[in-house]
């Protein structure tokens, strides 16, 4: 009978032990999951990601082809593909060939960076629950263990979308020179890569207009001061078209700002702001677009 009594003893000690030990192991998976919460995916965090992709997906990307210099000079040299000379050197099909890899690239990066944001998300609201059910005592073990795993696929899944930001912005693996090799000089070797633009963007603070006349303003996203060199394509539609007065009207200019005159009062206009296309462009889907109203003329 005693030696019954201290096995009864022994397994409600080891018992004990283990519930104790699993109490253990879900503060700790609680506490964990709250870090989280506290610091990479607390509401400000989540919105510089949602920003992010955003500007990725309204960015412009291009094609830049380098020509490799010797090793006693510059590592690499940009060459512009919008001048004859260097257009020339270039074989036509496999520059096409080049800008095709280059868009699918892009897309690829594209669509990733979105279905990781939204399993971030997903995991996020998974993580809350958990933590819900956690405060109600309302859990098992296999929640656990499960919890546990989704913990570290956010961690893996915010860790991917931060690396993939850049990744794939840089050299391109093509299949074949830009130049071809005929075998009677040597060959320039050339190597391609892409680069980002960030979005073109309105200026909705100093953009207005008056009974006749709209003054636009517009920046590069990110960028705290104007890039020389830069060209954009303005387009003015009115959504009330006349007679006199045409539906669009389309220009460009070289600065970050224009004036359109000759307005009709009291009448509705749809201004966007775009870089002007240039041949190395290889994706660009979003162009800022407002719509604003002339004023009455008063009587």
């Amino acid at each position: 009978m005693d030696d019954v009594k201290l096995t009864c003893a022994s397994l409600h000690e080891c018992g004990t032990q283990e519930v104790s030990s699993q109490n253990d192991a879900l503060l700790d998976l609680r506490n964990q999951i709250t870090h989280l919460f506290c610091t990479r995916l607390n509401a400000n965090s989540i919105t510089v990601l949602q920003e992010k992709l955003r500007l990725m997906q309204r960015s412009s990307y291009y094609l830049e082809v380098q020509h490799d210099l010797p090793p006693t000079e510059e590592q690499q040299q940009t060459l512009n593909l919008s001048d004859s000379t260097v257009l020339s050197l270039i074989d036509h099909w496999r520059l096409e060939g080049a800008l095709t890899l280059a868009n699918t690239q892009v897309k690829l990066l594209l669509s990733l960076l979105g279905m990781l944001y939204e399993e971030i998300i997903r995991s996020c609201r998974e993580l809350e629950v958990f933590i819900i059910k956690c405060n109600q005592g309302l859990l098992d073990s296999d929640m656990a263990v499960s919890m546990q795993e989704k913990l570290r696929q956010t961690h893996q899944y915010l860790d991917d979308f931060e690396n993939r930001m850049t990744r794939n912005l840089g050299p391109l693996d093509l299949p074949n020179q830009l130049i071809m090799n005929t075998g009677q000089h040597p060959m320039a070797k050339l190597s391609a890569s892409l680069a980002i633009k960030m979005p073109v963007v309105f200026d909705r603070c100093k953009s207005h207009v008056t009974s006749y006349t709209a003054h636009l303003f517009w920046e590069v996203a990110t960028q705290q001061s104007e890039e020389l060199g830069q060209e954009f394509e303005i387009l003015i539609k009115s959504l009330h078209p006349t007679a006199d007065q045409g539906e669009f009207i389309k220009t460009t200019c070289q600065s970050y700002c224009i004036q359109f005159s000759n307005l009709t009062p009291d009448s509705y206009y749809q201004f966007s702001v775009k870089r002007v296309d240039v041949l190395n462009l290889v994706y660009e889907l979003w162009t800022d677009t407002i719509i604003l109203k002339t004023t009455n003329v008063p009587k």
